[in-house]
């Protein structure tokens, strides 16, 4: 039961948890912090998040992703028993410190009080009951490989690469609405096969799912579904009224409304992305 209802918790991703939010602005709101401050390093968890915890792997790639643009220094917090820490750090002298900034935490965590016999001790019970114990030393690894992986969704780009993957799929949009306004009417066969409605209808559903698919973003479909209709209406439009580009027949009218209805399917459809954390490692 306990398993079960874990596990719903985690389908039931709240909508304000850090997994839910833009990466790109978490990165924006870790590279303001590191300027105000004027860190030369930022150390955060390992790509695990420490136990699997997915907002803590969020907090590491963020943070992975700001340190790289800010072009500071990037470690991970590692077990001192790990065997691959580059530095171990003795805090039993900064253990005030510490449980400061342990206590700041009390919606996660009830820290015990000082122990008179052993002021160095430091426990706290996590919500689920199990108490754990602060180590003595603790250790890190440097980033190996400061360059992170590129962004893979468009919810992982930087203001500017959204910026820039929008207008690509906007181009994208013109050139497939220029091509299908020129080809859709074409036809092979003495039966008139209509080769040109075909390609261009399936040209243009492959090209807004398998974008939506890729980069999970609405943005960039409704700005090729824009690209379409701008570059139809505006040959339509060179051609004047008696122009063969676009006629009142099967395919005209095909060619007129699929792209629209295409792209507003597509639009529609709700992110699945969230599937993936019911087998997701971790805990709430």
């Amino acid at each position: 039961m306990g398993a079960g209802r874990a596990g719903d918790r985690r389908r039931r991703r709240p909508v304000d948890s850090l997994t839910a939010a833009d990466l790109g602005e978490v990165v924006d709101d870790v590279r303001a912090a590191i300027r105000s401050t004027g860190a030369d390093a930022v150390v955060s968890y390992a790509d695990d998040g420490g136990y699997g915890h997915p907002d803590h792997v969020r907090v590491h790639h963020a943070a992975r992703y700001a340190a790289r643009a800010e072009e500071v220094a990037f470690s991970m917090i590692v077990a001192p028993d790990s065997g691959d820490a580059d530095v171990t750090v003795d805090v039993l002298p900064v253990r005030a410190k510490v449980r400061a900034a342990v206590e700041q935490y009390r919606s996660q965590v009830t820290v015990d009080p000082v122990d008179p016999a052993d002021p160095t001790a430091l426990s706290w019970v996590m919500p689920h009951g199990v108490r754990e114990h602060a180590p003595a030393v603790e250790a890190f690894r440097h980033d190996a490989d400061p360059q992170p992986p590129a962004p893979q969704t468009y919810a992982e780009m930087s203001g500017q690469g959204k910026v820039a993957a929008v207008a690509v799929a906007l181009v994208l949009g013109l050139v497939t609405g220029g091509l299908g306004t020129v080809t859709h009417q074409q036809t092979v066969g003495a039966a008139a096969f209509p080769i040109g409605m075909v390609i261009t209808t399936l040209l243009v559903i492959g090209l807004t799912v398998g974008i939506r698919l890729l980069y999970r973003s609405r943005a960039m479909v409704a700005a090729i579904g824009i690209g379409i209709l701008v570059a139809t209406q505006v040959l339509v439009s060179v051609g004047g009224q008696g122009s063969p580009l676009v006629l009142a027949n099967a395919a005209g009218y095909v060619w007129t409304f699929a792209p629209a209805v295409i792209a507003a399917l597509v639009l529609a459809w709700p992110d699945l992305s969230g599937l993936r954390s019911r087998t997701a490692p971790g805990r709430e």
